[in-house]
C-alpha cells in the first residue's frame, strides 16, 4: 500500500459505513461495528477502539486528513488500505460515490445491510482487519480486534456453511394490484369472475406467507400493478410492504407492462402507479432489479433482472422501447453463485421462437454470467393448460426456466384453479420449489 495513514483511513472508511446502516440491520452487526470504532461489548478486552486509537497514535485531526485526502467531510483518496464499491443491494445505503474497506485477507468489501443469518460472516470479514493499523505512533501491542469467543464462533458457523448454502425466497409475479377496478373502468379484459378477485387480499397473503414461513427474500418478476389502480389499494399494499421490511423479508422486483401503463392513468379513481414503485423504492421497501448483481438478503446468491421491453422505474415516460436483443444486454460480474436471472417478456422455450420476445438460449449464450435459473412473469396459464408441468422448462444448456404464474385468478385457466406463489430455495448444487395457494 502507499504512505497513507492505516488507522485513519480504516477509521474513516469503518465511519461511513457505519453511519450508513439502514434500520433494519442486524443488531449485532451495528455493534460489532460500533465496538470497532466507539468501543463496546464486542471489543476485544485487551483492544483499544478506533477513536481512542485515532487520538492517541496519530498527531493530526481525521478532518485535516480528509481535507487533504478527501472532500474535507470524508476520505476519498486511499491510499493505506483497500476499497472498492458497495455491493449492489448496499449502495442505496451510502453517501454517492463513498467506497467502503476490503476485507484484506478475503478480499470481500464489507457488507452494509447484515440479516441475522449473514451476521457471522460479517463479523469474520471485520476480524480480518488489525487491531493496531498503522499510524504516526506505534501502538501496545494488542494482536486481537473483536471477541476471540465471538469470532471463532463466527468463523466456525462460515466454514460450516449455515445461513450461506442456500437461500430460500417466495417467487411472486403478475399481482396486478387493482384488477377489479376493470369491473368498473371496462379497461382491459376481465375474467368473468372478476368479483371474487381482491388484490389487496393477495398481497396480504403474500405477506403472511413470506412471515410465517422460513423465507429471506420475495422477488417479483413484474406486473405488480394493473394499469389502472387507486389509492387505496396502494395503501394497503405499501402496509404489506412494510411489514415484510420491518420482519428483514426485502422484497425485490422488476416492471411489467402493466405496470409501465399504471404512469399514465385514464381514470379520475386512478393514481399514478409508478410514483409510488418510486416512493416504494426511496422507502426500501422495493429493491428493482438490474442488469447488475444485487445479492438477495445479503447471503450468497444474486439477483438481476430485466424489465418487460427493458424499460425500467427510472426510465418509464421518458424512454419508449421497441423491445430488445440480448445482445444489448451486458450483465455485471456475480460472485461465485447463485445467480438467478429475472425477466417479463414473452421468452422461449415457453413461447416458439417465432412468437417470443426473448431467445433465452441467445441470451445465455452471449452472457458472462453462469445462471443457475431464470424466474419469468407475463404469462397468465401454464403451456397446455397443464398446471403440473406448464410451468417449469429447461433451456438448450439445461437451465431450470420457471414460471409461478398470475398471484390472483386473471387468467382463463384459473376458472376452478387457484393461484399460487412459489417457494425457491436456490442453492449452488440445485433447485428446489414448493407451492402456496394464495
Amino acid at each position: 500500500m502507499g504512505s497513507g495513514n492505516e488507522l485513519t483511513e480504516l477509521y474513516d472508511s469503518l465511519s461511513v459505513l457505519y453511519g450508513s446502516l439502514p434500520s433494519g440491520v442486524d443488531s449485532e452487526w451495528r455493534l460489532a461495528l460500533r465496538s470497532v470504532l466507539y468501543g463496546d461489548e464486542l471489543l476485544a478486552d485487551e483492544a483499544s477502539c478506533f477513536g481512542a486509537q485515532q487520538k492517541e497514535r496519530n498527531l493530526g485531526k481525521r478532518k485535516d486528513y480528509a481535507r487533504r485526502q478527501g472532500n474535507g467531510e470524508r476520505v476519498t483518496e486511499f491510499s493505506a488500505i483497500t476499497v472498492a464499491e458497495p455491493r449492489e443491494g448496499d449502495r442505496r445505503y451510502v453517501p454517492s460515490g463513498a467506497e467502503l474497506p476490503v476485507a484484506p485477507a478475503s478480499g470481500e468489501v464489507l457488507p452494509v445491510y447484515v440479516s441475522s443469518g449473514e451476521v457471522d460472516w460479517a463479523i469474520s470479514l471485520l476480524a480480518e482487519f488489525p487491531a493496531e493499523p498503522a499510524a504516526d505512533r506505534p501502538g501496545d501491542g494488542s494482536e486481537r480486534l473483536l471477541d476471540r469467543d465471538r469470532v471463532q464462533r463466527a468463523r466456525n458457523s462460515t466454514e460450516a456453511g449455515v445461513g450461506g448454502d442456500a437461500t430460500t425466497v417466495l417467487f411472486v409475479s403478475d399481482t396486478h394490484l387493482g384488477y377489479e377496478n376493470r369491473a368498473e373502468t371496462g379497461s382491459g379484459k376481465a375474467v368473468p369472475w372478476i368479483d371474487e378477485i381482491n388484490s389487496r387480499d393477495t398481497i396480504r397473503r403474500v405477506r403472511t406467507l413470506a412471515m410465517e414461513g422460513d423465507i429471506d427474500a420475495v422477488i417479483h418478476t413484474g406486473d405488480l400493478l394493473d394499469h389502472e389502480v387507486d389509492a387505496v389499494t396502494l395503501d394497503a399494499a405499501e402496509s404489506s410492504l412494510r411489514d415484510l421490511a420491518l420482519c428483514n423479508i426485502p422484497v425485490y422486483c422488476i416492471l411489467g407492462t402493466h405496470d409501465h401503463g399504471a404512469a399514465d392513468p385514464y381514470y379520475s379513481n386512478s393514481v399514478d402507479g409508478i410514483a409510488w414503485v418510486k416512493d416504494q423504492v426511496r422507502n426500501e421497501y422495493l429493491i428493482e432489479l438490474s442488469a447488475s448483481p444485487t445479492s438477495v438478503a445479503g447471503g450468497p446468491l444474486d439477483a438481476y433482472g430485466v424489465s418487460a421491453e427493458n424499460v425500467g422505474i427510472g426510465d418509464v415516460g421518458t424512454y419508449e422501447s421497441l423491445g430488445w436483443r440480448p445482445s444489448e444486454i451486458a450483465f455485471g460480474a456475480s460472485s461465485p453463485g447463485p445467480n438467478v436471472l429475472c425477466l417479463h417478456d414473452g421468452a422461449t422455450p415457453y413461447r416458439e421462437r417465432s412468437t417470443a420476445d426473448v431467445d433465452l438460449d441467445e441470451l445465455l449464450a452471449q452472457s458472462r454470467v453462469s445462471f443457475d435459473c431464470v424466474l419469468v412473469g407475463d404469462e397468465h396459464r401454464p403451456k397446455h393448460d397443464d398446471f403440473e408441468h406448464g410451468y417449469s422448462f429447461e433451456t438448450g444448456d439445461g437451465t431450470p426456466v420457471l414460471y409461478t404464474g398470475p398471484a390472483a385468478r386473471v387468467g382463463p385457466a384459473y376458472r376452478n384453479h387457484d393461484a399460487f406463489i412459489t417457494e425457491l430455495t436456490i442453492s449452488a448444487e440445485e433447485v428446489s420449489w414448493t407451492r402456496h395457494s394464495v
